[in-house]
């Protein structure tokens, strides 16, 4: 069984659509590893296995080579996956001969049109599963350096069995976050910065860098989602836009609206954050954010970029070269990241903090 075997591959997950990007993604990390290796894609499914050229594929993770991913919500190392699997019992097949201690359990599947009957049996699996560790001595949930499990259902009878440090794959099924739109958000906007907060800014961060008394800028803000969440967080905010934004923000005391074009409007004073969700191209969007920053006229910026429909990991390096090139003598003054969020949908959210 491949539970025995050495981890050939990384299973990913990503958007279904972006398969391709994704791949590419992987094949270029691990060129600049020096690694080498090719990647197998299925459109449409949101699942594709990559394959490192040497050496075994948890190693690699474990070595922090996909640092800062973009397209990637999931990724494990695994082996082949596991066929016919019967209906009766699936884990006791998948488990047999695996003996790594492990601190967490998933089981989860691709987001692709082919999976979505397979949710309720992630649900169902679950609890046996850790159920299965226990008996067996395996379930380590105190022990930060164990790995995280993950069976990955492709059908009712394949699946994959794998594992990645904790640090390196995500705690939720699918890398999928479960948020809610709250009462009072203004639209469905609030959920992408909500995101972006949690999981780019942090959990821990966030409650540093957010605070009370701090000032922020949203360019192309009407209606107001975004202006919504950052005044959660006691934040007041210049909303920048010609469009109008929901009466309650229009009556916030907190929120300046400016009727004016966000790539023209310079801030009064400088600001604790830049925020944006324009409908632009990418290249000028970068380039706004870039100039905001060497001005001095905010200390950090989030922001999102719309891709276009091809070549996405390209349109990916290129904005951050744009970035850093108009930053120009500024450029060591700060990091870049980018993230496809799951309320991403055909856009990324780049983040630029000052370097610590």
């Amino acid at each position: 069984m491949s539970s025995n075997a050495d981890f050939d591959r990384w299973l990913v997950m990503c958007r279904p659509g972006f398969e391709g990007d994704t791949a590419a993604e992987m094949v270029w990390r691990l060129g600049a590893a020096g690694v080498g290796g090719h990647a197998r894609t299925r459109d449409g499914s949101g699942l594709l296995e990559v394959f490192p050229a040497h050496g075994d594929a948890l190693a690699w993770l474990q070595a922090d080579i996909l640092e800062h991913h973009v397209f990637p919500r999931q990724i494990c190392a695994v082996s082949a996956a596991v066929e016919d699997l019967p209906a009766s019992d699936r884990l006791t097949p998948l488990l047999e001969g695996w003996q790594r201690p492990v601190a967490e359990a998933l089981v989860e599947t691709g987001e692709g049109d082919g999976h979505r009957e397979l949710g309720k049996l992630t649900q169902r699996l679950t609890g046996p599963l850790k159920g299965l560790l226990q008996e067996r001595g395996l379930w380590r949930p105190e022990d930060s350096a164990a790995l995280r499990l993950h069976v990955i259902l492709d059908t009712g009878t394949r699946a994959w069995i794998g594992a990645a440090p904790q640090r390196v794959s995500s705690p939720v099924p699918g890398g999928i976050p479960r948020l809610r739109r709250q009462g009072g958000a203004p639209s469905r906007s609030a959920l992408k910065l909500d995101e972006a907060l949690r999981y780019m800014v942090g959990e821990d961060r966030r409650y540093m860098d957010l605070r009370s008394g701090m000032m922020a800028v949203d360019l192309g803000a009407a209606p107001g989602g975004w202006t919504w969440v950052l005044r959660q967080w006691g934040l007041g905010v210049y909303a920048i836009d010609n469009g109008a934004m929901a009466p309650g923000l229009a009556s916030d005391p907190d929120v300046v609206h400016i009727r004016a074009d966000a790539f023209t409007f310079e801030p009064p004073r400088r600001v604790d954050w830049l925020v944006c969700d324009l409908v632009d191209k990418p290249a000028r969007v970068v380039e706004l954010m870039a100039r905001w920053l060497r001005r001095g006229w905010a200390d950090r910026a989030l922001f999102n970029l719309k891709l276009p429909m091809r070549r996405r990991w390209q349109a990916v390096a290129d904005a951050e070269q744009r970035f850093f090139r108009v930053l120009g003598p500024e450029s060591s003054k700060f990091t870049l990241t980018f993230r496809h969020l799951y309320h991403d949908r055909e856009e990324i959210t780049a983040y630029a903090t000052p370097t610590a």
